[in-house]
């Protein structure tokens, strides 16, 4: 074996003997799964918010708008972004039993048949949403209990259309930073929290006053989320060598930026400030400040989704990791 050769084969097969970056979710078109992994998110935290704010009547205009926007985000952002990356959109169907088993082993798949059963069942809940929150039926009627219905059932798929991602990475074993229970929850409550944060410039536009209750749900979101991402992280942090080079990767390597300036300072520190200022003198943000800390928030979203996908590394088939 000639010198080139074997430099050649030891490229080729360093990833037997030292931790390596994954990829494929998050360069080249693998981005767009980081995308539709966030309006994931978004969509369906803000879809679920809305959930909450439709069983008040003074709200149930805002809880409209609220969800129809959610919903828009998962059937024209989220979908196509999937489909996109996945290649031959229109197999989708193949998704789906009994054309395919596929939904038995691979959790996209069960994220495309739980997504496309969530926009059924939310497209129904929507309309009758419409006709309470517009006052073309009474709330207290027939049509609000056939809401209330959808509304069960659409959250439920919304639950499982916002936890799949974090499923399907969790049990990438050859991932451990991804490798944990806490990840779908993490997901779940970052959602949650930029729902209600997206719901609050809903409510601006719709003219219903959801800001003070959506203030108040969102300083204990922030802080559990906090005591979220920390557990998570030590948890990874002890949980292998391979683990622990993610973590130090996210927090003080090249994707340290995002971390600190996107998740803690503007996804959480801003947003949690602003909250509380407003809180202490008594009364609502004013509107600038409100967007600002909107705006932040959303941002925290898409940092989150790109730091975990980003220093995902795998670990090497021989047991010993070096550095990375």
């Amino acid at each position: 074996m000639n010198a080139r050769t074997a430099r050649q084969w030891m490229v080729t097969h360093e990833w037997m003997v030292k931790p390596m970056a994954q990829t494929e979710w998050i360069e080249g078109k693998g981005l767009l799964v980081w995308l539709a992994e966030v309006f994931s998110a978004l969509g369906t935290g803000l879809y679920l918010v809305s959930l909450f704010f439709g069983l008040k009547e003074e709200f149930a205009l805002t809880a409209f708008w609220a969800g129809l926007f959610g919903w828009i985000m998962i059937a024209i952002f989220k979908l196509p972004l999937h489909f996109a990356y996945l290649g031959k959109p229109l197999r989708f169907w193949r998704s789906f039993p009994p054309f395919s088993n596929a939904w038995k082993t691979s959790w996209f798949a069960r994220g495309i048949v739980f997504t496309m059963i969530f926009l059924g069942f939310g497209a129904v809940q929507l309309v009758l949403q419409a006709l309470v929150g517009y006052k073309v039926v009474a709330f207290a009627s027939g049509a609000m209990d056939a809401n209330y219905v959808f509304m069960v059932l659409a959250g439920v798929f919304g639950v499982l259309t916002a936890v799949y991602c974090g499923f399907a990475m969790s049990y990438c074993k050859s991932v451990p930073f991804w490798n944990t229970g806490l990840l779908p929850i993490v997901f779940l409550f970052m959602g949650a929290a930029d729902g209600l944060a997206l719901s609050m410039a809903v409510g601006l536009v719709a003219g219903q006053s959801v800001v003070g209750t959506a203030e108040s749900a969102t300083r204990i979101m922030l802080i559990l989320n906090s005591l979220l991402i920390l557990a998570y992280l030590v948890n990874a942090n002890y949980q292998s060598e391979t683990a622990e080079l993610s973590v130090r990767e996210l927090v003080r390597g090249h994707v340290a930026w995002i971390f600190w300036l996107g998740i803690v300072l503007l996804g959480i520190i801003v947003p949690f400030v602003i909250s509380v200022a407003s809180y202490f003198a008594g009364r609502e943000a004013t509107t600038g400040l409100l967007i600002f800390a909107i705006v932040c928030h959303t941002i925290g979203a898409f940092s989150l989704k790109y730091g975990v996908l980003k220093v995902g590394i795998y670990r090497p088939l021989l047991p010993k990791a070096h550095a990375y």
